[in-house]
């Protein structure tokens, strides 16, 4: 009787090697692609991070200066402004930890696209509404710059590098995470 080679679909065959057809060529072109997406996903994480980590901390400095932005926005009702003003900093030095070090890199990620959704939403908001208002993304300084559609179109070009991160299969790679599998997948079990 013949036999069905699944991986080919032919009778007869199994045992004969077909043609490369350039199988090998899409291979090293694949792990190139592989390799600039993971380097991709990585500078947007570093990127992110660092960005998220500035900001916060500029924000956790001047706690009362960054309830003042949030206050000139006038989308929070007065009694969540405080509130608000001393819960985000952290929340974003957190996450841009986490985009860092790759520790719960999937949550990260996704808490810093949601950030950027809702800042983005704000900013056009208040562009729709004509406020002359101070952006205070990176915190509330004396100088601050009004808001522009430029702020609005930086945000969504944030939020888009935060979604790449969600959805890529490339964003573990040079992470913390990573790096304590392969340790582990490395020790030799005991007893051996």
């Amino acid at each position: 009787p013949e036999r069905v080679d699944p991986a080919r679909g032919m009778v007869g065959l199994a045992r004969c090697r077909l043609p490369d057809r350039g199988r090998g060529r899409r291979m090293i072109e694949s792990e190139r692609t592989a390799s600039i997406l993971g380097l991709m996903i990585l500078s947007f994480r570093i990127v992110l991070g660092i960005m998220f980590i500035y900001a916060g901390i500029e924000k956790a400095i001047d706690v009362s200066g960054f309830a003042g932005a949030v206050h000139n926005y006038r989308i929070l009702p007065a009694w969540m402004v405080n509130p608000f003003a001393v819960i985000v900093p952290w929340i974003e030095i957190i996450a841009g930890l986490s985009l860092l070090s790759g520790v719960l890199l999937e949550g990260g990620a996704l808490v810093i696209s949601g950030l950027l959704f809702a800042f983005a939403c704000a900013l056009a908001f208040n562009l729709w509404r004509g406020l002359d208002i101070s952006c205070g993304c990176f915190g509330a300084s004396a100088d601050g710059h009004p808001i522009t559609w430029w702020y609005l179109l930086r945000d969504i070009v944030l939020f888009g590098m935060g979604c790449a991160i969600v959805a890529s299969p490339y964003r573990i790679r040079l992470s913390l995470k990573c790096l304590f599998q392969k340790a582990k997948a490395g020790r030799a079990p005991e007893g051996s």
